[in-house]
C-alpha cells in the first residue's frame, strides 16, 4: 500500500463530484471527510459517495489527518476559505481561481509562506498527457523555435443552452449565476496560462481587452453584476514568445490550442481533456501546401504519440480531465520536500494575467506583470 496523505474537502458543489469521481486513481489521496454550508448540498454528497461529513467547517479544521484541504467553494469564498485553512496549519490546494484578484492571492500566498504550509490551485491541465506530449515536443525543438502560441477558449452561448439540466452525480445544478458573474476569463483562461507560462516562462506584459456583449442571461431574477462575456489577451513571456488569449461565452464552441514555431505547429484541440490528440504539422511552403492548409485545415497533420498512456479513466460519467492530479501533485511535494509544479508564485502569477485580461481597467495599457515563478519542471514520465 502506498503512503497515503490526508484529504478534506470543503465545498460540495457541482465541481466537487468530479473531484471525487477521480479520487479512484490516486491511492496516495485518502479523503477523510466532507463538509459543506448547506446542509441539504452536504447531506446529497454524502449519500451518492458514502463520505464522512463533518458537523462544521471547525471540526474540520480541527482534524489534523486531513493534511491538505481541498477548498471547492465559490470563486468569492476561496479566500476566506483558504485563509482559515492555513490559520489552521493546513496545506491548501484550492479550486481556481485562488482568489477574485491579485492582491487576495498575494496575501494567501504571504500568510502560507510565514505559517510553513504549502498552498497551489487549480487548473491541473498542464500535468496532462497531452500538454505533457506537447511540451515534451517544444523541447526537443519539433517545431524550432517558438514565437507565437494561440488559445481559443470560446464555449458558445451558455446562457441559451439547456444548463437547467445539467446535474452532477449526487444531483446538484450546474451554478449558472456563479459562472455569469465570476466570467468566463476567471473560469477559464487559466486553462491556457498555466500551460504557456510553464512552456515559455513568466508574462511580462499583459495587454488586454473585455467587454459584456450579452448583458441578459435570461436569469431569473436577472444578474446584478454580469461579468464580461468576452475578451482578449495578448501576453509577452519572458524569452520572447507572444500569446493571444480569447475567452468568450458567446463565439460557437473552440478550444484549439495552437504553438507555432519557425519550423511548424503544434495544435491540441481539447486543453479540459488528458488524452487529446497532439497534431504536429509542418510549415505550408508550397502553393498547393498553402491551399490544402487554407480549404481543408483539418488535413496534413501528424499526430504526436503520447508520452504516456493515460492511467486516468472518465468512464461514462466522469470528466475528460482528472481533476485530483494537481492535488496528488502537491501531495507528493509534500512527502517528498520538493517544489510543487502549481506552487503558490504559480498559482499568484495566473490570477495577476487572469485579472489584467478580465479587467484592464484596473491596469495600464499593456500592463506589467509584477509577479514571476522559478522554472517549472516537465513531469518524471515526459523528460
Amino acid at each position: 500500500m502506498p503512503e497515503q496523505t490526508g484529504i478534506a474537502i470543503v465545498g460540495c458543489g457541482f465541481v466537487a463530484d468530479y473531484y471525487r469521481h477521480c479520487l479512484a486513481f490516486h491511492p496516495t489521496l485518502k479523503l477523510q471527510g466532507v463538509w459543506d454550508r448547506d446542509p441539504e448540498r452536504l447531506a446529497a454528497y454524502v449519500a451518492c459517495w458514502g463520505d464522512r461529513a463533518y458537523r462544521s467547517l471547525d471540526e474540520l479544521l480541527a482534524d489534523k489527518a486531513g493534511a491538505i484541504v481541498l477548498n471547492l467553494t465559490t470563486p468569492e469564498s476561496h479566500a476566506a476559505i483558504t485563509e482559515a485553512a492555513i490559520a489552521a496549519g493546513r496545506h491548501v490546494y484550492s479550486e481556481k481561481p485562488l482568489g477574485m484578484t491579485t492582491a487576495e492571492a498575494e496575501r494567501m500566498r504571504d500568510l502560507a509562506r510565514s505559517a510553513g504550509v504549502r498552498l497551489s490551485a487549480a487548473p491541473s491541465n498542464l500535468l496532462g498527457e497531452s500538454m505533457q506530449t506537447a511540451w515534451a515536443e517544444i523541447r526537443r525543438g519539433a517545431v524550432g523555435r517558438v514565437a507565437l502560441a494561440y488559445a481559443e477558449l470560446d464555449d458558445g452561448m451558455v446562457h441559451r443552452a439547456n444548463y437547467r439540466s445539467w446535474l452532477s452525480r449526487s444531483g446538484r445544478p450546474w451554478p449558472a449565476r456563479a459562472e455569469f458573474e465570476t466570467g468566463c476569463t476567471f473560469e477559464h483562461a487559466g486553462y491556457a496560462i498555466t500551460v504557456f507560462a510553464a512552456m515559455f516562462g513568466p508574462v511580462r506584459r499583459v495587454t488586454g481587452f473585455s467587454a459584456l456583449l450579452v448583458p441578459d442571461k435570461r436569469t431569473d431574477p436577472p444578474l446584478p453584476h454580469p461579468a464580461p462575456d468576452f475578451s482578449v489577451g495578448c501576453l509577452e513571456f519572458d524569452g520572447g514568445v507572444v500569446a493571444r488569449i480569447t475567452n468568450s461565452i458567446v463565439a460557437p464552441y473552440d478550444h484549439r490550442m495552437r504553438i507555432i514555431g519557425e519550423e511548424g505547429s503544434l495544435e491540441i484541440r481539447e486543453p479540459w481533456d488528458f488524452s487529446s490528440p497532439v497534431m504536429r504539422r509542418g510549415p505550408s511552403t508550397s502553393r498547393l501546401a498553402r491551399a490544402l492548409e487554407r480549404r481543408l485545415p483539418a488535413l496534413g497533420g501528424k499526430r504526436v504519440p503520447m508520452a504516456r498512456r493515460s492511467p486516468y479513466r472518465p468512464g461514462r460519467s466522469g470528466p475528460t480531465l482528472d481533476f485530483m492530479r494537481g492535488v496528488a501533485e502537491l501531495a507528493d511535494a509534500i512527502r517528498t520536500g520538493r517544489r510543487c509544479r502549481l506552487d503558490e508564485d504559480f498559482a499568484v502569477h495566473v490570477t495577476e494575467v487572469t485579472e489584467m485580461i478580465q479587467h484592464p481597467d484596473r491596469f495600464g495599457r499593456p500592463a506589467t506583470v509584477r509577479s514571476t515563478f522559478a522554472p517549472i519542471e516537465p513531469m518524471d514520465w515526459a523528460r
